[in-house]
């Protein structure tokens, strides 16, 4: 009786550990494309934000455009250039001033990235950002 228990014991565990789920992986090369935010449920967007990822070259990273909507503000469309480190964990977005070197930049942990959802955490808050992919 105890080697049947021990036998399921090791099946049960080998069971979940051979589950996964795609979405939770980190897939680079998913970055490529257009990406809505969403918002947590019961959050009231008055808008939206997509952001478009054209990818350059992997040590020139590429360029962003974000292209928002605010019932207030109406349309807004930005273009930014990206970079990613820490093997495609860090997301690095400058933001140029006149032309010239980056001023400013806003640095996301990517906490998730698959073919339909990412994730990012703001580095220094709180503050998590989730996305789908709409192209």
């Amino acid at each position: 009786m105890k080697i049947w228990r021990i036998a399921f014991i090791m099946l049960a565990a080998f069971s979940l550990v051979s589950c996964s789920n795609d979405d939770d992986e980190l897939q680079i090369d998913q970055l490529a494309g257009t990406w809505e935010q969403v918002y947590d449920e019961g959050v009231v967007a008055e808008g939206y934000v997509h952001y478009t990822f054209t990818p350059g070259t992997p040590s020139t990273g590429g360029t962003c455009t974000i292209n928002s909507y605010d019932v207030f503000t109406g349309d807004k469309t930005i273009q930014r250039d990206y970079a990613l480190t820490d093997n495609g964990r860090r997301l690095t977005i400058f933001i140029g001033q006149y032309g010239g070197k980056p001023s400013e930049v806003s640095e996301y942990d990517v906490l998730r990235l698959s073919s339909k959802w990412m994730t990012w955490h703001l580095t220094g808050s709180d503050v998590v950002m989730n996305f789908r992919k709409v192209k």
